[in-house]
Formats: structure tokens, C-alpha cells, sequence
């Protein structure tokens, strides 16, 4: 009785569509991310029909807007466990490592909760550099100022999404007969991938469209420097806003805070002034 034997080297129908398949999927996949790097993601979004986060009413950011300063509580809160390497195993990720509450009339009224990133990793450790350059070294020198009547606070509120660690802090300064100052910091870095992360990250991870959030941070802009172009026509000291300036644009942008799946994109001009004017912009 004599076998056939298939021929070992001959590929079945089955396996070839197969293949095809296999083949016709990576040429696509290759596609699109070809496309989205040539065309951008609006482009291929509007393509594919795929739909981006919708932007909030002016009534939600309202209300968002006015809520604003109950969210410093200086504590840390998060949507679930994460392992990462701590600096101290027994603290939280973020914990109040500088705190002070003393009145010394004439001299100095401080409210101080600082915040420090427990996290063993150089670009945290950046930020904590930074923070203590900014916040631990000014509350030093106000606490050693003699007949200044200073009056200096600082907030901060730590929150963790979707693996996404967001610190704000908020510091309030009055020295004397001297303007307020508002000084606002933030920092945003991805503890599964271990990286700082930009505002454009923020955008996208969220599902917005990054064409239309940049519309709208303009748009906002230009209505605070209409109202107070306004204002100093009839006479007001008013701090005035550039709309066109380059520091609008979504790269430029550095301070931006994540919380309960809104992002609060702000531009706290007393950073670098002496002012308490600020701007907030929440997708």
C-alpha cells in the first residue's frame, strides 16, 4: 500500500491566509503611524472618525474655576497602588515634609505646608531641588525677617490618575506695603514609565484635541486682556495680558495640574512678577 506524504515545504491555504493577514495588518499599522507623524493626529482622527474629547462650557469651567482653592488640602490622593522605588518606605509618595504655623506680630504671619516627593529618581529629585529652592528658602528668610509684617502661605495638593503623579503648590506673599504675589508650581510625572511628562502628554492622554485646547487658551487669553484694556481706559492700574506672546502656546506652557480627569492649564504671571494675577485655562 503506498502513503503520500505531503510535502513538508508546502505551505497550506490555511497558513498562507494567514500570512496575508499578518502582513496586511503591519503594512497598515506602519500606515498610520507614518500618517499621524505626515498628516497629525486631527487629520487622522477626522479620517478614521475617531472623536476627541469634547472641550468644557464655559459653565463647567465656571463652577471648576470657583472651586479652585478648596483643592489644596496638602495631601496626597490617588486611584490606586503603585510600585515605585521610595526614598523613605515608611511615608507616602508625597507627604508635608516642611510645615509651620507662627505669628509674630510686626514681623511675620506664616501658614506653610511643603510638600516633598518621596520617589528615588533623578528627575524627581530635580523637582525637589527645585521646590526647596523656591518655597523652603524664602519661608527660612521670612522667618528670620525682623519688622517686615510679611504674611506668607503655601498650599500644595498631590494626585495620582491613571499612573499620572500631578503636584500643584500655591504660595501666597504679602511683604509689607508691597503688591501680593501668587507664585504657582507644578509637577507632573509618569510613575509607569518613569518620565516627566508635558503638557501635550497631558492632552493626549486625556483625549483632547490639541488644536482646539490651544484655541481655546488664546481665546480666554484675549478676553482677560480685552476686560483689562478695558478697565485701563477708564483709569485702573490693571496688569496687562499679550495674547499673541509665545508663552500662550501649548509648548511654552509649563504649569498644569491633573485632577479628577480635568486638566487646569494656568499661567501665574506673579512666577516671574510681582503680582497675584493669574489665568486658568480647564479642559
Amino acid at each position: 500500500m503506498n502513503l503520500i506524504q505531503e510535502d513538508k515545504n508546502h505551505l497550506s491555504k490555511k497558513t498562507i491566509t494567514v500570512y496575508v493577514i499578518s502582513i496586511v495588518v503591519c503594512i497598515i499599522a506602519i500606515a498610520i503611524v507614518v500618517a499621524v507623524q505626515v498628516l497629525g493626529n486631527d487629520l487622522i482622527n477626522a479620517i478614521f472618525g475617531l472623536q476627541s474629547r469634547e472641550l468644557k462650557t464655559e459653565e463647567e469651567e465656571s463652577l471648576l474655576k470657583q472651586g479652585f482653592d478648596s483643592i489644596f488640602t496638602n495631601t496626597l490622593e490617588t486611584d490606586a497602588e503603585y510600585n515605585v522605588a521610595k526614598i523613605d518606605s515608611e511615608k507616602d509618595l508625597v507627604y508635608t515634609e516642611y510645615e509651620k504655623q507662627e505669628k509674630n506680630d510686626q514681623n511675620y504671619d506664616l501658614n506653610l505646608y511643603i510638600p516633598y516627593m518621596n520617589i528615588n529618581d533623578e528627575t524627581i529629585k530635580k523637582y525637589n531641588n527645585e521646590i526647596n529652592d523656591i518655597f523652603i528658602a524664602k519661608a527660612n528668610s521670612v522667618y528670620e525677617t525682623n519688622n517686615r509684617n510679611i504674611i506668607y502661605s503655601i498650599q500644595y495638593k498631590a494626585n495620582i490618575e491613571n499612573g499620572i503623579l500631578s503636584l500643584i503648590i500655591k504660595s501666597i506673599l504679602k511683604e509689607g506695603p508691597n503688591p501680593q504675589q501668587l507664585v504657582i508650581q507644578t509637577y507632573n510625572y509618569d510613575l509607569i514609565n518613569k518620565r516627566e511628562i508635558t503638557l501635550e502628554d497631558a492632552i493626549n492622554l486625556l483625549g483632547a484635541d490639541k488644536g482646539a485646547v490651544q484655541n481655546k487658551i488664546i481665546t480666554e487669553i484675549e478676553d482677560e486682556e480685552k476686560k483689562a484694556n478695558d478697565l485701563k481706559a477708564l483709569g485702573y492700574n490693571i496688569f496687562e495680558r499679550d495674547s499673541k506672546s509665545d508663552i500662550y502656546k501649548i509648548e511654552n506652557s509649563k504649569q498644569f495640574f491633573i485632577y479628577e480627569n480635568n486638566l487646569y492649564i494656568i499661567y501665574a504671571y506673579g512666577n516671574d512678577l510681582l503680582t497675584s494675577e493669574m489665568d486658568m485655562v480647564i479642559i
